[in-house]
């Protein structure tokens, strides 16, 4: 049988060569900071276009923004580079809604019993940078008349420019002007544009008929909705979308359903779907929909792997699978799978830190990064140290032509990151660690592993350059030094049958995913550290603190909500000083003075790092040329040590 993926489908005049198609995102280069199309932004689309996508959609593209002088020729120009690689161009239309200050209703936002500040502000204690958090200014008739005209407007427009279909953003609750009069959660507009569903409908549907209109019967009209909003009865349900939502914006024109899920503001792991969630998490709202419509559906969310997106094709869940975060990741995932080249697709690791602003795992996605060229003249280079830094530093080395040799002392390629992939939390880390050891056998990277470089080994190899990646080391506290049955974080992920029933965790910014992980499994865990419930994974990305704090704090949540509710086991202690470590237990304080003991069979120590750099040190001055790439010259993050191992790399 051949594959569902490959096969062309037909919506009204326009002809995908395939079923994948690049979803709407908003790390399209220089939209956001600078309000134009750039050349950096025609160079970000005509990746995706050359990767083999059949469908690129733009993320969100305001008729203000539209209308400016130029942008409908730059447009037109992303259109003609689109249709030169056999794809086509959709560009996605919307108008900013609550978090931008404009909606449906004015306060109280969005009532009484729930928070006017989002969970950016409840995480990081910051004012929120959006000023419908605070206020939201309600539309008049008059204002909803002129969106209306707006959008019919731009639409024909960017038909004329060559786009093959433009899409409505009808999604993600406080985030779009059209979801936030669509929810019950955001509009209480008591006028013929609030109350019943009819009503709340009203300005979508009057919008895709206006448009409609204006295009014509053939030109596709695609729509993009949230099925669920993930705030329970309060929000849109899922039972709502396939009973009168679909009906509804079908008969009004819709030609295609984009289906989506989530709120910004109030349930955002619905669209920036970290780790935490198992891939493809919401394909069961896109098989709702197509059950309710008599239109092509698209479905979306963490689907990262083509033989899943297959699998969906097949059982009929959608007619069409976006990919969003891994076409950023990797724009040429569906050339090297239609290709059979699965080993050299980099597949996304969900981290949601940038997602294309940057994305940590693709050095060159980022305007002005260093090409990645020849080498003038081929050198012997050797790379001590066997973690993200290292391997991505020997991968780009052997690509320019260098002989490239790798040692690491431990038995295994990936570092720090491949012990963190081993807490199922961060399973998704193991991705890049499997792309890049892949990358080693391809290249014919010499890897040495078990074996802690020396002296002999330089003189044995003598390279001409080399690049220190020898990472860090969690800091142990001077009390917790050799000490019983306390070890650091990621040594208790390398040895995870030594840890006991009764854990306490020592820190909370890398440690509340290991607590969450550690009592999902049935340890019984407390996690303490010195500072308040802010610190939680303030490592992370938000989409990332606000999976944790809905599990470990007792933040204002959205009443009524569906998803995962508030864990009793980890227990969570802030504002604790750590005074001795006993064989009876972790002596702590509190901050209003109050002691206590806490006995433990694994008392885990997961706070800072430090470089572990002494080699470069002996090194210095007795090779030709030596580098220090990662954790080593600097303790960072993934994209640290990606970004340090290019910048080196790509110069040597």
């Amino acid at each position: 049988m051949g594959k569902k993926i490959l096969e062309p489908i037909k919506i009204k005049n326009m002809e995908l060569k395939n079923r994948i198609g690049l979803a709407p995102l908003l790390n399209m280069p220089d939209v956001l900071t600078t309000f134009t199309i750039t050349d950096n932004t025609v160079k970000w689309f005509e990746a995706r276009a050359k990767g083999g996508a059949g469908l690129i959609m733009t993320g969100t593209l305001a008729p203000i923004l539209l209308n400016l002088p130029g942008a409908l020729d730059r447009v037109a120009q992303i259109a003609e580079m689109v249709h030169s690689y056999g794809a086509k161009l959709g560009v996605q239309t919307g108008g900013g809604g609550p978090m931008l200050g404009v909606g449906p209703s004015t306060m109280p936002y969005p009532d009484e019993l729930h928070p006017k500040q989002s969970i950016f502000e409840i995480m990081t204690g910051q004012l929120s940078p959006f000023p419908g958090i605070e206020a939201v200014t309600e539309l008049t008739v008059d204002d909803i008349k002129q969106n209306i005209n707006d959008f019919a407007d731009i639409a024909v427009k960017l038909k004329d420019a060559g786009v093959d279909c433009v899409e409505l953003h009808c999604a993600h609750g406080g985030a779009t002007l059209y979801c936030s009069f669509i929810s019950p959660f955001y509009n209480r507009r008591t006028d013929d544009y609030g109350g019943n569903w009819e009503n709340r409908l009203r300005f979508p549907v009057e919008t895709i008929k206006a448009m409609r209109k204006a295009v014509g019967d053939d030109y596709p009209l695609f729509a993009r909705i949230s099925a669920d909003e993930l705030l329970g009865g309060m929000g849109i349900t899922l039972e709502d979308t396939t009973k009168v939502i679909v009906p509804t914006l079908e008969e009004a024109g819709v030609d295609c359903f984009d289906v989506s899920q989530g709120s910004i503001l109030h349930s955002p792991q619905g669209i920036q779907i970290p780790l935490y969630y198992p891939r493809g998490c919401f394909i069961h709202h896109a098989e709702a929909v197509k059950k309710a419509a008599n239109v092509p559906v698209i479905g979306v969310g963490r689907i990262v792997d083509l033989d899943m997106a297959e699998k969906f094709l097949q059982e009929g869940k959608a007619d069409i699978i976006y990919m969003g975060r891994q076409l950023t990741s990797d724009p040429e995932t569906p050339n090297k799978y239609f290709q059979g080249q699965i080993d050299d697709i980099r597949k996304c690791i969900a981290c949601v830190e940038g997602c294309g602003t940057p994305c940590p795992i693709n050095y060159d996605i980022e305007p002005g990064s260093l090409p990645l060229e020849p080498a003038e003249k081929p050198k012997k280079v050797l790379v001590i140290g066997g973690g993200v830094a290292g391997m991505e530093a020997a991968r780009v080395c052997a690509l320019r032509g260098h002989e490239v040799t790798l040692i690491e002392k431990r038995p295994e390629l990936g570092g720090m990151v491949a012990a963190l992939a081993l807490n199922p939390l961060n399973a998704e880390f193991e991705n890049f660690v499997e792309y890049l050891g892949a990358q080693m056998r391809k290249l014919n990277v010499d890897v040495r592993i078990c074996k802690e470089a020396s002296a002999a080994d330089i003189e044995e190899i003598n390279p001409d350059a080399v690049i220190v990646a020898t990472g860090s080391v969690l800091t142990m506290p001077d009390l917790a030094e050799d000490k019983p049955l306390v070890i650091d974080h990621i040594d208790a992920l390398r040895n995870k049958s030594e840890i006991g029933d009764k854990v306490v965790i020592w820190g909370h910014v890398y440690g509340a995913e290991l607590a969450v992980a550690l009592a999902e499994e049935g340890k019984d865990v407390i996690l303490l550290g010195e500072a308040g419930e802010n610190a939680l994974t303030s490592h992370a990305a938000n989409d990332r603190k606000f999976w944790i704090f809905k599990r470990l704090t007792d933040i204002n949540m959205v009443r009524n909500g569906s998803g995962e509710a508030r864990l009793t086991n980890p227990k969570v202690l802030y504002n604790i000083k750590v005074e001795d470590i006993t064989p009876e237990g972790i002596n702590i304080v509190s901050r209003q003075g109050l002691k206590d003991t806490l006995p433990y069979d694994t008392l885990i120590i997961s706070r800072g790092r430090k470089p572990v750099d002494s080699i470069y040190d002996e090194l210095e001055g007795k090779v030709k040329e030596i580098y220090k790439i990662g954790d080593c010259s600097k303790v960072a993050n993934i994209k640290g040590a990606v970004w340090s191992a290019n910048e080196v790399a790509r110069k040597i």
